[in-house]
């Protein structure tokens, strides 16, 4: 059903959860050997992917377990938004 768990995208959501900064999660990345990240895509998981993750379950395991990219998120929020009704 789901994919191997992405460790990166975990340490990362656990991170933002934790409120980490910048220099903290890219120290704890370089910890793991993991390539370091930007202002910018740590602002993503911030304010983006951990809110989300915390407001759906199914995101969360699609952030974790299937790689999920922003697109695929955007395409989702939006066909959940636009779902047409059947009457």
């Amino acid at each position: 059903m789901y994919n191997k768990i992405n460790p990166r995208n975990l340490l990362l959501l656990v991170g933002a959860s934790k409120g980490l900064s910048l220099r903290e999660i890219n120290d704890k990345l370089d910890t793991e050997s993991y390539d370091s990240i930007t202002n910018l895509e740590w602002s993503l998981w911030t304010n983006f992917y951990y809110p989300l993750a915390q407001s759906d379950t199914k995101y969360e395991r699609e952030l974790v377990y299937n790689n999920r990219t922003l697109s695929w998120f955007a395409n989702d929020l939006k066909m959940r938004h636009n779902k047409q009704t059947i009457s």
